[in-house]
C-alpha cells in the first residue's frame, strides 16, 4: 500500500491543527488572573509620551504607535485586555505619574532601584546598545576607552552614569545635558559637546528623521539598555499577566515588531557600501541567499523547540506544585525543572552574600551524577558588576573552579544565575544552574529566565496555601483556648465561694475560739495556709480566663522552688534524683508568682523528659551573680550591669547538638513525638523571662546533659514593706446597720457572725429580691449594703442600681469571684463605693466596712 502525496499533506495539516488545539487548551493564567482580566474589561490606562520614537508616539486622534505599543497590543489580543492611552507632554511627567499610581502601565522603561520601589517590572523584551554619537569630523571608531580629552554628554540612566564613571579616563569631562536625547543631539550638532552616549534606537531615529547630516554613530559601548514593561505595584496580577503575555509572543512576531521600529545601524569607516558590495559579489548572491535561508530555518526550528520546551516546563512547574505539600518540595520541583531546561548537572536555590560568595540553601543534581555539595559553589565567585546586575534583576553567567562531589578532582564550573524577587531578605536570592562540561548557550539562559515567573508563581501559591492552613490552625487553637477560659472562669467562681466559707470560718476560730490553745492554733493555721494556696490557684485560673493582666510584685523565689520540688518528687519516677540548693543571701525579684512556677515547671519537665528511660539527676540551684560593665556577651543579651538572681536547672540527659540549641526557643519547635508536646513551653519561658528584663542561657553537649540558666534582675524591697508584711493589725469593731446579701447561705452565716462580733447590726439575706423589698420598706434603716454580684433572678449590680435609685447616699460594697462582663470600672460608673474580690478575708472585710461605718469608741 502506498501513500499518495496529497494524502500525506492532509495528514500533516491535521496533526498541526491537533497540536495547536492541545496547546491552546493549556491556559497559562491562574483563576485570580482571569478574574482580574474580567474585572478590567473596560481597559487599563497606559502612559504615553507625546514624542518618544521609536518606542511610543501619541497621535492627535487619541491613538499611539511604536515598538512598545505594538508589543502591548499583541499582548492585549492574546490575553483579552484593552488599553487606553493617557498622553503626557514628556517622559519626566510620565514617570512621576506612573510612580504615583496615576497610570497602570508604562510600555518601555529601564529598571532602576528607585523605580523598583514604586513599580513592578516584567522581563526585558528588547535590549538596545548604548551608542557613542559624534560629529562626522571625528573619523575614528570610538570606544569608552578612546574618549580621551573629550566632552561627553550622557542621556542614559543613572546606573549607566555610575558604570561610565568607573571606566572613562580622568581627562574626560562629563557634561550634563537637558531636554533628554533630543537636547543632547542638538548640543552635539552645534558643538557644545564632543560626543553623546545615548540609546542607539532613539539616536538613529532622530538623526534620520530630523535630517541632521553632520552626526554619525562612531561606536558602541558594552552597556545594553534593557527595556521592560512596568505596572503598578499594587496590582500583582497585572505584573504576572504582562509577564505571561510577553512569554506568549512568538519569535517571528517579535522579529516583525523589531524590524518595523528598530534601526540599529552602525557602520565603522572601513564598512562602506562599496566594500560590502565587493564582498557580496565575491561570495555570490546565490550562495549567500541559500545559506541565509538554511540558517534562518534552523534558527526558527530551534526557537520553536525551545519555546515548546519552556511552555511544557512552565506547565509542569505549575501543575506539579499543586501536589507538593511543603515549600521545600515546591522548590526542589522547580530546581529539577531548571536543571533540565538548562541542560545542567546541578541546580540550587542560593543566597548571594555581599562579598560575592554564594551560599547554597537547597540543591539538586542529576540522577547519574555526583550529589550536590556546597563545595561546588566556589568562593568569591561574583564580581561587583555581576552583583549589580543581579540587584537590577538581570540574569548573569559566571565561571569558577570547584571540586566535584568526592573532593578529589577540580574542574571548570559554569553557572547561570536567575534572581528571585520578594524573598524577604536584603541579600539577593538566585536559582543557579551549573555544569562542568561547557558554558550555557544564550538559548538556555533565555529559557531559564522565562521560567522565572513560573517558579515565583508556584512558590507564592504554596506560601499562601501554607499561610492559610496556619491561620486556620491558629483560629481553631484560639477557639479552644477561649472555651477553656470560659470554663475556667465558671470553675473559679464556684471554687471562690467554697474557699470563702473555709477562710471565714477558719479566721473566726483563729480570732475568737483558740484561747491560747497552741495545738488548735497550729491546725487552724494549716487550714488557712491550704486555703491561701487554693486562693492562689483560683488567681491563676482567673489570670488564665482573663488572658493576661498579670501583676508583678517583689518576691523571693525560694518558696516557689521548694513547692515545685515537692510536686516533682511526687510526680516524677524514682529513677530521677532531684536536688536543689539555695545559696544565701537570696535577693528579691520583680515577678509574678504564678509565672515563676510556670517557668520552673517547664524547665524541669523538659529536663525530666531528657532523662526518661535510664533516669539521672535533676538539679535546681539559686544563686546571686554580678554582671560587670563592658561585658560584651551580656550587652548582646540586653542585660544591664548589676546583681542578678540566677536560677539554674540542669540534667544529666542526652543533651543537644548546636543546631537544636539555636532553635529551641522558636514557637512550635519541639523534639518530642506527636502528642507529647506543642513546642510552646520554652518559647513561653523565654517570653516571660524577657518581659521581666532577664534572659535565658543554654549550654548543652550531646551525651553530657543540658543546663538552662535564668537570670532575673535583683531588686531591693522597701523596709516598711517587709515590716508591713510581718504584722497585721487586729480587726476593729464599729456601729451601724448592714444589709448583707449573698445566695450562699454558709458564706452569709459566717460573715454575719463575724460582723456581729465586731458590734455591727447585720441583716443577712440569701435572696436579692427579698433584700430589695426590705430596703424599700425602710431605706434609712440601712447604713451599708454588702452584696454579691452573681446571684439568681436579680444580679448584684442591678440590685445596687435599684438601691441607689431609692437612696443615692448609701454606700454599697460589691463582692465577686469572677465576671467576664463586669469590672471594677463598671462598678464605679454606677456609683458602687467599693469592689472586693472573693474569697474575702475577715481582716479585709473589717477594714473595708470601717471606711463607711463609725468605729467603736
Amino acid at each position: 500500500m502506498t501513500i499518495r502525496p496529497v494524502h500525506a499533506l492532509i495528514l500533516l495539516v491535521a496533526l498541526v491543527l491537533c497540536a495547536c488545539d492541545s496547546r491552546s487548551a493549556q491556559d497559562p493564567f491562574t483563576p485570580e488572573e482571569r478574574r482580574f482580566i474580567a474585572e478590567h474589561s473596560d481597559g487599563l490606562t497606559v502612559g504615553v509620551s507625546l514624542h518618544y520614537p521609536p518606542y511610543e508616539t501619541y497621535h492627535l486622534d487619541g491613538g499611539f504607535e511604536g515598538l512598545g505599543a505594538d508589543y502591548l497590543a499583541l499582548i492585549g489580543r492574546k490575553v483579552g485586555l484593552r488599553f487606553n492611552p493617557v498622553r503626557f507632554p514628556n517622559r519626566d511627567d510620565l514617570l512621576q505619574s506612573a510612580m504615583a499610581g496615576g497610570v497602570d502601565i508604562v510600555t518601555a522603561l529601564e529598571m532602576t532601584d528607585d523605580r523598583q520601589r514604586h513599580l513592578d517590572f516584567t522581563q526585558a523584551y528588547v535590549s538596545v546598545p548604548a551608542a557613542i554619537i559624534t560629529r562626522k569630523e571625528f573619523r575614528d571608531d570610538l570606544t569608552i576607552d578612546r574618549l580621551a580629552g573629550m566632552r561627553i554628554g550622557v542621556t542614559v540612566s543613572p546606573d549607566f552614569m555610575d558604570y561610565l564613571k568607573k571606566r572613562i579616563r580622568e581627562d574626560c569631562t562629563l557634561v550634563p545635558t537637558t531636554g533628554g536625547y533630543i537636547g543632547g543631539l542638538r548640543a552635539l550638532a552645534v558643538g557644545d559637546i564632543d560626543a553623546l552616549i545615548c540609546d542607539m534606537a532613539l539616536a538613529s531615529h532622530y538623526i534620520a528623521n530630523a535630517r541632521i547630516s553632520n552626526l554619525r554613530i562612531a561606536g558602541l559601548t558594552n552597556y545594553s539598555i534593557d527595556l521592560r514593561m512596568a505596572s503598578r505595584n499594587d496590582m500583582p496580577e497585572l505584573k504576572n499577566i504582562l509577564r505571561k503575555g510577553l512569554a506568549l509572543i512568538l519569535p517571528h512576531e517579535r522579529k516583525a515588531i523589531e524590524e518595523k521600529w528598530l534601526s540599529l545601524q552602525y557602520e565603522p569607516f572601513w564598512m562602506s557600501r562599496t566594500f560590502w558590495f565587493a564582498v557580496l559579489g565575491a561570495v555570490g548572491v546565490v550562495l549567500g541567499g541559500v545559506m541565509l535561508i538554511l540558517t534562518w530555518n534552523r534558527s526558527l526550528k530551534k526557537q520553536v523547540a525551545q519555546r515548546t520546551a519552556a511552555l511544557s516546563s512552565i506547565n509542569r512547574v505549575l501543575l506539579g506544585s499543586l501536589e507538593c505539600r511543603t515549600e521545600r518540595e515546591v522548590m526542589l520541583h522547580c530546581l529539577d525543572e531548571a536543571r533540565g531546561i538548562a541542560n545542567s548537572d546541578y541546580a540550587a536555590w542560593a543566597r548571594v552574600n555581599e562579598d560575592g560568595t554564594i551560599t547554597e540553601l537547597l540543591g539538586t543534581s542529576a540522577g547519574d551524577g555526583p550529589a550536590w555539595d556546597q563545595s561546588l559553589l566556589p568562593s568569591a565567585l561574583l564580581g561587583t558588576g555581576q552583583l549589580g546586575d543581579l540587584a537590577a534583576g538581570h540574569v548573569i553567567k559566571a565561571t569558577g573552579r570547584a571540586t566535584d562531589g568526592d573532593g578529589a578532582n577540580r574542574a571548570d564550573l559554569h553557572i547561570v544565575a536567575v534572581p528571585l524577587q520578594g524573598e524577604g531578605d536584603k541579600r539577593p536570592h538566585i536559582i543557579a544552574a551549573a555544569r562542568m562540561r561547557f558554558p550555557h548557550t544564550p538559548g538556555e539562559v533565555m529559557l531559564l529566565s522565562e521560567m522565572l515567573f513560573a517558579f515565583e508563581e508556584a512558590l507564592h501559591r504554596k506560601r499562601a496555601e501554607i499561610s492559610l492552613h496556619d491561620k486556620e490552625r491558629q483560629l481553631q487553637r484560639a477557639q479552644r483556648m477561649e472555651a477553656i477560659g470560659t470554663l475556667a472562669g465558671g470553675i473559679a467562681h464556684d471554687f471562690n465561694n467554697i474557699l470563702g466559707v473555709i477562710i471565714a470560718n477558719g479566721e473566726l476560730v483563729e480570732m475568737f475560739h483558740c484561747d491560747g490553745d497552741e495545738a488548735l492554733q497550729g491546725k487552724i493555721s494549716n487550714v488557712l495556709a491550704a486555703a491561701d494556696r487554693g486562693r492562689e490557684l483560683v488567681s491563676q485560673i482567673l489570670t488564665f480566663a482573663r488572658k493576661g493582666g498579670e501583676e508583678t510584685a517583689l518576691l523571693r523565689v525560694s518558696p516557689i522552688v521548694k513547692e515545685t520540688v515537692k510536686f516533682l518528687e511526687a510526680s516524677l519516677p524514682a529513677s530521677i534524683v532531684i536536688e536543689h540548693s539555695i545559696r544565701t543571701p537570696e535577693p528579691h525579684v520583680l515577678a509574678e508568682p504564678t509565672q515563676v512556677h510556670q517557668v520552673l515547671m517547664n524547665l524541669c519537665t523538659n529536663a525530666a523528659h531528657a532523662m526518661r528511660g535510664e533516669g539521672g539527676r535533676l538539679s535546681i540551684v539559686l544563686d546571686t551573680v554580678r554582671i560587670a560593665p563592658g561585658d560584651d556577651a551580656t550587652s548582646a543579651e540586653g542585660l544591664k550591669p548589676g546583681a542578678y538572681l540566677s536560677i539554674a536547672v540542669s540534667d544529666t540527659g542526652m543533651g543537644m547538638c548546636p543546631e537544636l540549641v539555636e532553635r529551641i526557643f522558636e514557637p512550635f519547635f519541639t523534639t518530642k513525638g506527636t502528642g507529647e508536646g506543642t513546642g510552646l513551653g520554652l518559647s513561653v519561658v523565654d517570653g516571660i523571662v524577657k518581659s521581666w528584663g532577664g534572659t535565658v542561657r543554654v549550654t548543652s553537649e550531646p551525651g553530657r546533659g543540658s543546663r538552662f540558666t535564668v537570670l532575673l534582675p535583683a531588686r531591693e524591697p522597701a523596709a516598711e514593706t517587709e515590716a508591713q508584711a510581718q504584722t497585721t493589725a487586729p480587726p476593729c469593731g464599729g456601729t451601724g446597720s448592714i444589709l448583707f446579701v449573698d445566695d450562699e447561705r454558709e458564706l452569709t452565716d459566717s460573715y454575719r457572725d463575724f460582723l456581729d462580733r465586731l458590734g455591727y447590726r447585720v441583716l443577712a439575706v440569701t435572696d436579692s429580691r427579698e433584700a430589695l423589698t426590705i430596703f424599700r420598706r425602710d431605706p434609712c434603716a440601712v447604713d451599708l449594703v454588702i452584696t454579691d454580684y452573681n446571684m439568681p433572678d436579680l444580679r448584684g449590680d442591678r440590685l445596687a442600681r435599684e438601691i441607689l435609685a431609692l437612696r443615692p447616699d448609701v454606700p454599697v460594697i460589691l463582692c465577686t469571684g469572677f465576671s467576664h462582663s463586669f469590672s471594677e470600672a463598671d462598678a464605679s460608673t454606677i456609683g458602687i463605693s467599693d469592689y472586693l474580690r472573693k474569697p474575702i478575708s475577715l481582716q479585709d472585710l473589717a477594714v473595708t466596712v470601717r471606711r463607711y461605718l463609725r468605729p467603736t469608741v
